[in-house]
């Protein structure tokens, strides 16, 4: 047992010296009351830095009650990581789990729980804020699947 432990902490040393940092968790906030505007083609980055890019990809659709309106954000301080899936009858939500920077990385974590069948079509969008510093780092997203509930 102490030459696996031994062995393990070697290797996260190694891992360390090699990378030459540690990662830091970055605060987001998620926005809300966002729909993806369906002439629209999914972009193959998920990052958004203009206002002007946010809404030409997404319409908002406030609702009634306390939180109907939708997030605001404000692009001179803050850019979006928008996750978008393909129109599905499947239920299916993207949850954000985390985001670490790492030189110049952003890792961004996010479970896919994928339902049942449904009678309707959704498309699955999750829309994260975050501070304007990190907008010029490369994203590399990780999604886990949650089993069936």
């Amino acid at each position: 047992m102490a030459a696996l432990i031994a062995l393990a902490a070697c290797n996260f040393n190694r891992l360390y010296i090699e990378t030459g940092s540690a990662a830091e968790e970055v605060a987001f906030e998620e926005a809300k009351n966002y729909f993806f505007k369906n002439d629209q083609t999914i972009p193959a980055s998920p990052k958004i830095t203009s206002e002007e890019e946010f809404h030409k990809l997404f319409g908002m659709a406030t609702t009634m009650g306390k939180d109907g309106k939708p997030t605001p954000i404000d692009f001179s301080r803050q850019f979006v990581l928008a996750i978008v899936h393909p129109v599905t009858d499947v239920a299916t939500e993207i949850v954000p789990v985390k985001v670490m920077a790492k030189r110049d990385t952003l890792f961004y974590d996010y479970e896919l729980k994928v339902g049942e069948k449904q009678s309707f079509s959704i498309q699955p969008v999750s829309i994260i804020i975050l501070d304007k510093k990190y907008s010029n780092r490369e994203v590399v997203l990780s999604s886990l699947t949650a089993p069936k509930e």
